[in-house]
């Protein structure tokens, strides 16, 4: 049976009898009707000297005793023994003369074909794997929607495969059954696409050209052995069934991602504007969970010591490579001075130190009422701790608050 099911034949089998079946067909040109696939020559009482046209677009196959003798490609042909091998077996042929012969012929379009109305596309259901949210992937249920184009490149071949017995065969009456043939190979297409590339279902629509191109190469592998080629084959869409569960699982996730994404972006714009950094943040939450809870302060004041010392050994190694660096250059014209590093400065809170932190954290500390006037503190170059009203770099940070603006009497 092949590939599709026969469709009965619309041809009427020609038995010579009749008028117009007198003499010999010495000339053989045959314009397809629109829509029409394969035709089946109704004559066969032909000429050993009849010309044969093949016009662009078609082939022709001469079939002798059942079997497929001849292709005709586009183009003039004169039949004679000489050229056409297969006549040698029919007709011995008089000397300078001409006799008949009885054989089948079919011409073949072979141009594009596609589909016009309702009846050009095709559609699936399908349930493919998305591997959206973990390696294991989860099921999810699709339907998926395009068009193709199709041609015959091998008329032997579909004839044999498909044709058989049958006289004509037209567009409209074969897509009906290549349409299902499309959809059941296109299924197993687009899953082992999922499978082998790990797409996501929701951003699948943007690689949909890729997907077709795959799908294409794949369906082709399988119907030139009838003697077919998809010559363009699309999909117009992969979309997920809305209230599939494993779908609104994927889409609650990637929604929250998403916020979390934007918040992050909108502190990270605030800090920006605000001069100061993440880890600098993070010191300042460290504080005021120490200031909060004094219980905490030893482990949290250790762990912020820690950290600013990894810092500030970062800041000298860094320092002390630059200098190799500019030493094993050429000279070169004199460079302004380095810009002195930011100043530093250990606190001295619950019985612990902490630190050092540089003037915007400071600042927020004395904003808040954790570092006052009165709290210890050191840098570099101070020969013991002192308060920190004391430290004329600080002195700023406590600088007095003026009184509110006493109210203005009425003028009377």
């Amino acid at each position: 049976m092949g590939l599709f099911d026969k469709l009965r034949s619309k041809g009427e089998t020609y038995d010579g009898q009749g008028d117009e079946r007198s003499g010999l067909i010495d000339n053989i040109f045959v314009n397809l009707e629109r829509g029409c696939l394969v035709h089946r020559y109704p004559y066969d009482n032909l000429s050993t000297r009849a010309k044969v046209t093949v016009q662009e677009g078609q082939q022709m196959v001469f079939m002798s005793e059942g079997q497929y003798s001849d292709l005709f490609l586009p183009g003039q042909y004169t039949l004679s023994t000489n050229n056409i091998p297969f006549l040698e077996r029919l007709v011995n042929l008089p000397y300078g003369g001409s006799s008949a012969f009885k054989t089948a012929l079919y011409v073949i379009n072979t141009t594009r074909q596609r589909l016009a109305g309702d009846d050009a596309g095709w559609g699936v259901g399908l349930t493919i794997r998305d591997y959206t949210l973990g390696d294991e992937g989860m099921t999810i249920k699709v339907g998926a929607y395009g068009s193709y184009e199709f041609r015959i490149i091998n008329a032997i071949a579909f004839i044999r495969e498909y044709m058989g017995t049958l006289h004509e065969m037209y567009l409209v009456d074969f897509c009906s059954e290549f349409t299902s043939a499309v959809s059941q190979r296109v299924v197993t297409a687009i899953n082992r696409y999922f499978s082998k590339n790990r797409t996501g279902i929701t951003e699948i629509n943007n690689y949909l050209t890729e997907v077709a191109d795959f799908a294409r190469r794949e369906m082709n592998e399988y119907f030139e052995d009838y003697g077919l080629e998809l010559t363009k084959f699309d999909i117009d869409g992969i979309n997920p069934h809305e209230d599939d569960p494993n779908y609104q699982r994927i889409i609650a996730q990637q929604s929250e991602a998403a916020s979390m994404d934007l918040e992050s972006r909108a502190m990270a714009r605030k800090r920006q504007r605000e001069g100061y950094s993440y880890q600098q943040e993070r010191q300042l939450d460290v504080m005021q969970t120490a200031a909060a809870n004094e219980g905490m302060a030893g482990s949290m004041m250790g762990a912020g010591m820690g950290m600013g010392m990894g810092m500030g050994i970062g800041g000298m190694m860094g320092q002390q490579m630059g200098s190799v660096a500019q030493g094993s250059m050429q000279a070169a014209p004199v460079a302004p001075p380095p810009v002195a590093p930011p100043m530093q400065v250990y606190v001295y809170l619950n019985n612990q130190q902490a630190g050092p932190y540089d003037m915007p954290i400071l600042q927020q500390l004395a904003s808040q009422g954790i570092l006052t006037a009165q709290t210890l503190v050191w840098r570099a170059g101070m020969p013991a701790w002192a308060a920190a009203g004391t430290v004329a770099e600080l002195q700023s940070l406590f600088a007095p608050v003026p009184p509110p603006v006493p109210p203005v009497p009425p003028v009377l």
